[in-house]
């Protein structure tokens, strides 16, 4: 007996030490420390990163002269945005990453071409059922020739079987009834007494060009819970639309514009190429427009095997100069159908209902809904020559987490037409053959800005 009271005084004690010693820390928190702790402690006050996102896209857009956008002297300025599906800790976060750019890509052009050729439908329906009858909640069985399911019920009901529990279903097997069919199925009859019902719904629809919608920057939030957001701005006007048909023609341009040097436009480290997404507008040294486009491509190693993890580099790089090309494309040729379709409404109901056995109880329900749906689809395509378009530069990138990015910035020149053109024609070959060969923690990541208001 002495021995357990000796062991209850030395827990006493013990706990009364610790107790102090928490005691003593809890004297020393600052009021700055609770403040702290109650903000991280409410998820009102820790800003997203699509919060985030917006933030930049209506800062981003004041450095063009610009307060909001939309169109301003002839020309349509852009913003979406687009949260990543996977967590930065996912293997194929870098897979989610690029479709989380294509899909905001795919919004704005969605906007786009609905402000240049959209156009709008609505419907709406208003409808009231009520049934104040004497007999209004009561539902009779129907005959037993009806067809179908509830036939094959009734016919049961109507050779006065027993149909408890499984005895039911083992019947209706007998009648033709699948056992699937049995478990999708519940033998109930419902009767309206009271309905309203308001409906409308809006239709937007749209066919038109994509081609002259140029990304200016691109931007990619992280949240304090990992969450990753893309955001994308760009512009269009009959500058860049002229751009684009020129180069589908393949024809010069009477455009110019300020020359820069293609290497002085890229990011300046690797890491930066994550948050650069989608093509660029700029223009040569000789003042001819050129179009850069960074294709992204991401891979997940295979652990210890160095040849399978070469393919997956291998067929990542080129899935990259894939998707550069594309944008290209789209960019220069590209059309896009569009249909958006959102349904609201509100629906109050009454109604009765009763399983479809003898002597079943009839039970009175009433419903209120909130009618709110959306549909969107939009299908888009292009086609263009590759001629005139050249990889200029490749990269790699491994995340903190693991995730392998790889690389390739591909650019449409008018030099680089000029040089497939005379590289295909047999004369300027056979004359060139002759001369000498000539020499040549919460964290915001944005693209590098490359444009002027007065580029577009």
């Amino acid at each position: 007996m002495r021995k357990i009271i000796l062991i209850v005084s030395s827990v006493i004690l013990l706990s009364t030490g610790i107790f102090a010693a928490n005691t003593k820390n809890i004297s020393s928190v600052t009021k700055q420390d609770v403040q702290e702790l109650n903000k991280l402690s409410d998820p009102k006050s820790v800003q997203s990163a699509s919060d985030t996102i917006d933030d930049w896209a209506h800062s981003a857009i004041k450095k063009f002269g610009i307060n909001e956008f939309g169109e301003h002297n002839g020309k349509f300025f852009f913003f979406a945005s687009q949260s990543v599906s996977l967590m930065p800790s996912d293997p194929q976060f870098g897979d989610a990453l690029v479709n989380a750019y294509d899909k905001a890509l795919m919004k704005l052009q969605n906007e786009y071409i609905m402000a240049r050729s959209g156009k709008v439908i609505i419907h709406k329906i208003k409808e009231l059922h009520q049934d104040n009858s004497t007999n209004a909640n009561d539902i009779e069985l129907p005959a037993p020739s009806t067809k179908g399911f509830l036939g094959k019920v009734l016919k049961i009901f109507d050779k006065t079987l027993d149909v408890t529990n499984k005895k039911l279903d083992s019947e209706l097997i007998k009648l033709g009834t699948s056992p699937q069919e049995l478990a999708q199925m519940t033998p109930s009859m419902k009767k309206n007494t009271y309905k309203d019902e308001f409906l409308k719904n809006i239709i937007h629809t749209a066919s038109e060009q994509i081609a002259g919608l140029f990304p200016i920057q691109t931007s990619l939030a992280k949240d304090a819970n990992g969450q990753y957001v893309v955001g994308i701005i760009a512009v269009a006007s009959q500058k860049t639309i002229q751009i684009a048909k020129d180069i589908s023609l393949q024809r010069s341009t009477l455009i110019k514009g300020k020359g820069k040097k293609v290497e002085d436009l890229l990011p300046a480290e690797p890491k930066d190429y994550i948050s650069t997404f989608g093509v660029r507008l700029s223009y040569d040294l000789d003042g001819t427009p050129m179009i850069i486009s960074y294709g992204v491509g991401s891979y997940t190693p295979n652990s210890g095997d160095s040849y399978i993890n070469d393919q997956l580099k291998s067929e990542a790089k080129d899935n990259a100069i894939s998707n550069a090309d594309g944008q290209i494309a789209e960019i220069v040729n590209g059309y896009m159908n569009a249909q958006e379709s959102r349904k609201n409404g509100e629906e109050i109901k009454k109604y009765v209902q009763r399983k479809m056995k003898p002597n079943s109880d009839t039970i009175e329900k009433t419903i209120k809904n909130i009618v709110k749906i959306t549909n969107n689809r939009a299908k888009s395509h292009a086609s263009m020559s590759l001629k005139g378009i050249s990889t200029v530069k490749t990269w790699r990138y491994t995340t903190d987490k693991g995730v392998k990015f790889v690389g390739a910035v591909r650019v449409w020149k008018y030099e680089s037409l000029s040089a497939v053109n005379n590289f295909n024609n047999e004369k300027y070959k056979s004359a060139k053959s002759k001369t000498k060969k000539p020499t040549y923690k919460k964290s915001l990541s944005v693209s590098k800005p490359v444009n002027d208001v007065n580029d577009f």
